[in-house]
């Protein structure tokens, strides 16, 4: 190991603690890895809202790879997706979008269709075992993550569940011809 502090490591910077188990994420490599590390620690629910699949993270092999062994290691798991945009990742051909449409069992999406919630555009990916990357605003990086807060991934699924409650199913997605 070298002297270096976190800050002056480049990669290391960006997962440096804040808190006790807090951590600061600010680049792409850092939010690749915590979102990844999220998948791959979850027993069996994952819930992820996104303004549209961000391509710089969910097409990103190491994120798609922790989330196809995700969806193909147990039967009862499920991953739970909130879209703002349902149409860009369609659009986009989103990888994870063919992975989906292999897995419907496992993959559900709804599209923010209620104003009030749409005027919030956070986006994060959460897992049933604590861990959490959250990002106020979903379409930067800059975000915040734990791999042990089963408090606040209780607070998060709760606000998730309530959107989700008054959001549409997007149907457009279901492969046809399956």
């Amino acid at each position: 190991m070298s002297d270096q502090h976190p800050a002056d490591v480049p990669g290391e910077a960006a997962t440096a603690p804040v808190g006790t188990n807090l951590l600061r994420i600010d680049d792409h490599p850092a939010a690749i890895g915590i979102t990844a590390r999220i998948v791959a620690e979850a027993r069996r629910t994952l819930w992820i809202r996104s303004l549209d699949l961000e391509p710089w993270l969910f097409d990103h092999p190491e994120v798609l790879a922790a989330l196809r062994a995700f969806a193909t290691s147990r039967r009862d798991v499920q991953v739970r997706i909130l879209l703002h945009d349902a149409a860009a990742p369609q659009a986009a051909h989103v990888k994870l979008l063919e992975l989906a449409q292999r897995l419907p069992s496992v993959f559900q999406f709804r599209e923010v269709d209620d104003p009030v919630y749409r005027e919030d555009r956070s986006a994060m990916i959460a897992n049933d075992s604590g861990g959490y990357y959250v990002r106020a605003q979903g379409d930067a990086v800059n975000g915040s993550a734990c791999l042990d807060g089963r408090a606040r991934v209780r607070q998060l699924q709760q606000r998730f569940e309530e959107i989700w409650e008054r959001s549409r199913p997007v149907a457009e997605y279901r492969a046809l011809g399956l």
